[in-house]
């Protein structure tokens, strides 16, 4: 037994089985693009010591853009609080993010001024 469908019903059946078939298609999109809006690890790292409402944070890096070698690390450490609260290593070892719920004092700021790039990312 055959079914006789009106045209109307054909034509909206044909559009939906349409709409189906290539609606999820952007063809605009290459796979580029989706990697270009990617957020950094720097900026996810960033986002990460944010998200905790420190009163201050910083961004420390070399003037020249290097990588925080050894002694880098350790003048960091003999120069910064011990009581800094979160500290993260990013962007491959050139970068980094401290967290702090209390102000450095004057001379800490100044030690760490003359050796590296010191950025205040507090409320960016």
């Amino acid at each position: 037994m055959k079914v006789k469908l009106p045209k109307q019903v054909t034509v909206i059946f044909l559009c939906a089985l349409a709409a189906v078939a290539f609606g999820g298609c952007n063809r605009s999109v290459s796979p580029n693009d989706a990697t270009q809006n990617k957020p950094s690890a720097f900026a996810k790292d960033l986002a990460s010591v944010q998200r905790n409402n420190f009163l201050k944070v910083y961004v420390i890096s070399r003037p020249d853009g290097g990588n925080l070698n050894a002694d880098d690390k350790a003048y960091l450490r003999a120069n910064m609080p011990v009581e800094t609260t979160m500290r993260i290593l990013t962007d491959k070892d050139r970068r980094l993010i401290v967290g702090t719920n209390f102000l450095f004092k004057p001379e800490q700021l100044d030690a760490l001024n003359q050796r590296f790039k010191l950025e205040d990312y507090t409320g960016r």
